[in-house]
């Protein structure tokens, strides 16, 4: 799952490669776990986990710039993190039990692309930019 939407890019290519990476998870474990195929759970498992991991770090970094870079809506965007982290944390648990939520993963990836990203990254998108810092210091 390639981002070639204009509202999907940041502009930061960090953030957008970290987006890209979480897309592409995402779209291999709909794939391997069509429901009209089933799937391992074992397998289900850790490619949850890696969402999971990947998610957390993008949501550090993410935060991290918009941090650094005076964004009013931060507490909003570690909510939205936070609310994203608890649902693949829910979905992570069920596969633990046998449960293989395809359909709670597409609502998961779906809310994050249509919203978080359309929506919420898009609006904090010139406070996703890495700085340029001045190098020269001023002596008079």
């Amino acid at each position: 799952m390639e981002i070639v939407r204009p509202g999907l890019i940041t502009g930061n290519q960090v953030i957008d490669q970290q987006h890209q990476e979480i897309l592409t998870l995402a779209k291999e474990a709909m794939s391997r776990f069509d429901e009209s195929r089933g799937g391992n759970s074992s397998e289900f498992h850790t490619l949850l986990n890696n969402l999971a991991t990947l998610a957390a770090r993008h949501f550090q970094t993410e935060e991290a710039f918009l941090r650094r870079n005076g964004c009013p809506t931060l507490e909003e965007h570690q909510k939205e993190h936070a609310a994203f982290s608890e649902r693949i944390l829910d979905l992570l648990m069920k596969a633990m039990a046998g449960n293989l939520d395809r359909g709670g993963l597409l609502s998961v990836m779906e809310d994050w692309t249509t919203h978080h990203l359309l929506v919420s990254d898009a609006a904090c998108s010139p406070y996703l930019q890495e700085r340029k810092r001045s190098s020269s210091a001023r002596t008079e």
